[in-house]
């Protein structure tokens, strides 16, 4: 009898209360089925607001009010459930109602009063819906306009498609993810019932808040009290909520991304001048002037020249998180349209964010063909549509090699373009010096470099055509010859001299393809200015007049 207990949590119940108000107004307008989104830990505060609406005697269609019994079914109930509540905990009620066959058809042939909480009818894509479930919704939405008994439908589902026929008689409603603030009544209300937790320190607490969001409202509530447990500060708390998020969110084609190891990326002065504008409109001030965040940014350029690292110093300078985007795993889901839903719902409750998607260019290969049924369009437009009408503060980074793969409606979309060269001589004795600080003493902070000019002259010419990650590989291998031959943190010019000679730089290995990507560099804004280092390189001319 006893299938389990509800134990109402106020800020939970009030949330879920909020978000459903519009089913009251779609039941006064004759709206018999309605159709209702919802996320799988929020499901007892769903099923519990609906029995107080049936227990508060809703006014039905102009008659007296009267109480509504409220009922529930999916696959794995061979009767018919009634939700009461006889010692002040709500619990599933079998009925003498058996469910041998079809649970529409049940109802269709037996109406009786009641509210029914029907989960698993709609369950799978509009092609899986099949001709007869179609007639039966049908059928019981003009069974229920001429039938005098209050008899409703919510059809419970994680996510809803309807088959054309359908949208006009049924109505879809969406319980959304909570949005920051709803996040933060829930932790602090959570705080106050632990006040160990939360106790003089509001940075944990806001730490905390940042650690929920994206999880809905009902797994909030599930997660703190269950981890509450395994946590002796709140320090090792907000670390286990994030590593939930972090787990959850991988299925989702999401990934939280550290920080990187270096503060800047050398010789992108333009792209970073950029960037610190951007990063001002987040001031509250800047929406008294009517300014708000641009939808983002197109990082354009050969491999390995810094495109990735420049996206996550974006979100640092920003004081956002981190959300790299995986396209493969969207258009590989079972569901395509359901995966993509859901991962704009989460990144929106996650607002405001910097979302990151790296070579964006490859999962849009094919985009305008009907190789694959057209998923690959129908998502595309989707996702272009949400970038043009979200109003949330999440500003989209995207790196691609070949910006031709893009389609252009998307390109349209992006407020800045930004192409990322090999870095001039200037750029590319910053980066040496950044890799070299990481590994050899000599180089960090207030240190003379051991080198002279002349000698860094050299070393600049010979990894002339190198992107910054084959010099970051360059001095990596040269720390771990060192430590090899017992002289860690000591180098020479001449290591990293003889490291040149054993490999092919791309821009040699793959000449063709890393030319064609540069000579259309004009078609975007410059991430490097003029290079007015010591080591500029002079333009001499052949011939003197």
């Amino acid at each position: 009898m006893f299938l389990f207990r509800y134990n109402q949590w106020k800020p939970l119940q009030f949330e879920i209360m909020r978000q459903l108000q519009d089913w009251i107004k779609l039941i006064e307008q004759n709206a018999p089925i309605v159709a209702l989104e919802y996320q799988t830990p929020d499901r007892m505060a769903v099923l519990s607001q609906f029995y107080h609406w049936g227990e508060a005697r809703l006014p039905l269609r102009g008659t007296a009010k009267q109480p509504l019994p409220v009922y529930v079914w999916n696959p794995g109930y061979s009767a018919l459930q009634q939700l009461v509540a006889p010692h002040g905990s709500l619990i599933l009620q079998p009925t003498t109602q058996m469910i041998e066959q079809d649970i529409l058809q049940s109802l269709l042939d037996h109406p009786k009063s009641g509210i029914y909480l029907l989960e698993g009818v709609l369950n799978g894509t509009v092609a899986e819906i099949s001709q007869q479930r179609c007639y039966q919704l049908l059928n019981a939405y003009h069974q229920a306009l001429w039938n005098p008994l209050p008899h409703y439908w919510v059809l419970l589902e994680t996510y809803v498609q309807l088959p054309l026929e359908l949208q006009p008689f049924i109505p879809v409603l969406s319980h959304a993810m909570p949005d920051r603030h709803q996040v933060e009544a829930i932790v602090t209300q959570f705080c106050s019932q632990h006040p160990w937790i939360g106790k003089d320190d509001s940075a944990n607490q806001k730490l905390m808040i940042t650690a929920c969001q994206g999880l809905p409202v009902g797994e909030i509530e599930m997660v703190l009290s269950r981890l509450l447990t395994f946590a002796d500060s709140s320090e090792q708390l907000i670390q286990l909520i994030l590593d939930h998020k972090i787990n959850k969110l991988r299925g989702r084609g999401l990934e939280y991304i550290a920080e990187p190891d270096v503060l800047t990326a050398a010789g992108l002065d333009l792209l970073e001048r950029r960037l610190e504008a951007i990063a001002s409109l987040l001031r509250p001030e800047a929406q008294q002037y009517g300014l708000s965040l641009p939808t983002g940014m197109v990082l354009w350029g050969p491999p390995g020249t810094g495109k990735s690292l420049s996206a996550k110093l974006a979100a640092k300078k920003m004081g956002l998180p981190l959300l790299a985007a995986n396209w493969g795993i969207l258009l590989s889901s079972p569901n395509p349209d359901r995966a993509l839903k859901e991962f704009i719902a989460v990144v929106t409750s996650l607002a405001p964010c910097v979302l990151y998607w790296d070579d964006f260019d490859k999962g849009f290969a094919g985009w305008d063909s009907n190789v694959d049924g057209g998923i690959a369009r129908r998502l595309s437009a989707t996702l272009l549509t949400w970038m043009q009408e979200h109003q949330e503060p999440i500003y989209t980074i995207a790196t691609v090699n070949r910006l031709g793969m893009l389609p252009p409606e998307l390109v349209r979309r992006f407020d800045d373009i930004f192409f990322i060269d090999l870095p001039h001589e200037g750029a590319r004795y910053e980066v040496f010096n950044l890799h070299l600080a990481k590994y050899f003493p000599a180089f960090r902070e207030n240190s003379q470099s051991p080198w002279t000019e002349d000698q860094w002259r050299r070393l600049l010419t010979e990894y002339r055509i190198c992107t910054p990650a084959e010099i970051g590989n360059a001095v990596r291998r040269c720390a771990e010859e060192a430590f090899y031959k017992r002289k860690p943190g000591q180098i020479g010019l001449g290591d990293l001299l003889g490291q040149r000679q054993q490999f092919t730089p791309a821009m040699e290995r793959e000449s063709e393809q890393m030319q064609a990507i540069r000579n259309q560099a004009t078609y975007a804004r410059p991430a490097s200015g003029v290079d007015l280092s010591k080591f500029a390189y002079v333009h001499q001319e052949l011939f003197e007049s």
